[in-house]
């Protein structure tokens, strides 16, 4: 899993600062959700923005196109089961990641960690949670750690 979504409006930010927001925000969500993992499994990682025109975005009760702030959203999705720590790390880097590429406010910046039942999510067609206890005892078989 790792998928971090960003709500965007259209038209206000750079195509270059939305694609090294992306490309960054892969690898942060990787180093944060599998630090000990050599190498870390970007495969799983996927980010994507989604666009909104500005007369269909409000914030504060005024819609973009009317003059509305910049208030850019993210939602990331966790397998559940995930610490605390690790969920706080993903809120406030993301956060980080959006003000740093996209120069908004950090105080505009929202987002959400959503956790998905393992049960609840396939990898390939598969139930995850049958995937990841195939690949945690393939690792101890192999003398690995999970």
């Amino acid at each position: 899993m790792p998928i971090v979504h960003f709500h965007l409006v259209e038209g206000r930010h750079d195509d270059a600062a939305i694609r090294t927001l992306l490309v960054e925000a892969s690898h942060f969500y990787v180093d944060t959700l599998y630090p000990d993992e050599n190498p870390r499994p970007i495969e799983r990682a996927r980010a994507f923005a989604s666009f909104v025109a500005p007369g269909h975005w409000a914030t504060a009760g005024t819609l973009i196109a009317d003059g509305g702030a910049d208030a850019p959203y993210f939602t990331c999705l966790v397998l559940a089961g995930r610490a605390p720590e690790q969920l706080a790390r993903l809120l406030e880097g993301f956060t980080d990641l959006v003000v740093r590429h996209l120069g908004c406010e950090r105080g505009a910046v929202r987002g959400q960690v959503i956790p998905i039942d393992p049960a609840h999510w396939s990898i390939g067609g598969r139930v995850a949670s049958q995937v990841r206890g195939d690949e945690i005892a393939r690792r101890a078989a192999a003398g690995g750690s999970s």
